[in-house]
C-alpha cells in the first residue's frame, strides 16, 4: 500500500508541475451566458468550469480506457506473412521517451501492459510511430528480436525492438489523412494497435516519399 501511495503522490507531484497550455472556443451569445450562469451557480469561473467537464468527461475516461487496453491481447494473424502496427511514441507522458524512440530507431513501450507487447513483433513487421497531435511520424520493420533497457533508474522497465529501414518522414501522416486511406476510422488514442490493411499506408507513404 505505501508504494501505491508514494506513486500517486509523485503522480499529483507530477500533474500540478507540467506545463500549461491554452485554447479557445468560439460560443453564441446564448450558450456565453448559459456557461456563465452554470459557473456563477457553483461559484466557479467559466475556465474552471470548462477544465472540470474536460478532465471528467474526457480526460479520466480516456485514462481508464487506457487502463482497459493495457489488458486486451494484442492479436496477431499467423496466417500472414507481415503484420502492420501503429504505436504512439508516448508523447503524452513524457516527451522524453518521444524523442528517445525517434533518435534510436525503435519501437518501445514503458508500461505494464503494453511493454510486454512489444515481443510479439515479428521480423519485417511494419510499425508506424504516431506522435499524439502530429500523425505518424516514422516507421521501420521490426527486428524481431525483444531487447530490455532501464527507464529512469528502473532495470528492464523499457522493452524496445530495433527497427530496421528506419525513417523519420518529412512530413506527419495526420489522422484525418490516414482514415482517408483507410476509407475508416481509427482508434489513434490506444498505445499500440494493429492494422488489418496497413500495406495501404504503407503504399502511401511509398508514393509520397520514394520510400
Amino acid at each position: 500500500m505505501a508504494i501505491n501511495f508514494l506513486d500517486s503522490l509523485s503522480n499529483e507531484f507530477v500533474e500540478r508541475n507540467q506545463e500549461k497550455t491554452t485554447f479557445s472556443i468560439r460560443l453564441s451569445i446564448k450558450e456565453d451566458l448559459i456557461l456563465q450562469e452554470v459557473a456563477d451557480s457553483f461559484e466557479f469561473s467559466r475556465q474552471e468550469l470548462i477544465h472540470r467537464l474536460i478532465t471528467e468527461q474526457i480526460i479520466e475516461p480516456w485514462k481508464q480506457r487506457h487502463k482497459e487496453q493495457a489488458e486486451e491481447e494484442l492479436v496477431i494473424e499467423e496466417t500472414k506473412s507481415v503484420n502492420y502496427f501503429l504505436l504512439n511514441t508516448n508523447k503524452i507522458n513524457d516527451v522524453d521517451d518521444h524523442k528517445w524512440m525517434l533518435s534510436n530507431g525503435v519501437a518501445a513501450a514503458f508500461e505494464d501492459g503494453y511493454k510486454e507487447k512489444i515481443q510479439k513483433f515479428r521480423k519485417g513487421d511494419w510499425i508506424f510511430l504516431y506522435e499524439s497531435g502530429q500523425g505518424i511520424v516514422a516507421l521501420g520493420k521490426a527486428s524481431g528480436v525483444l531487447e530490455k533497457t532501464e527507464h529512469y533508474g528502473r532495470m528492464d522497465k523499457t522493452f524496445f525492438q530495433k527497427l530496421e529501414d528506419f525513417q523519420v518522414l518529412p512530413k506527419p501522416i495526420k489522422a484525418s489523412e490516414v482514415k482517408r486511406i483507410l476509407s475508416r476510422s481509427f482508434p489513434f488514442a490506444a498505445t499500440l494497435s494493429r492494422i488489418t490493411d496497413g500495406e495501404k499506408i504503407l503504399d502511401e507513404i511509398e508514393k509520397k516519399n520514394n520510400y
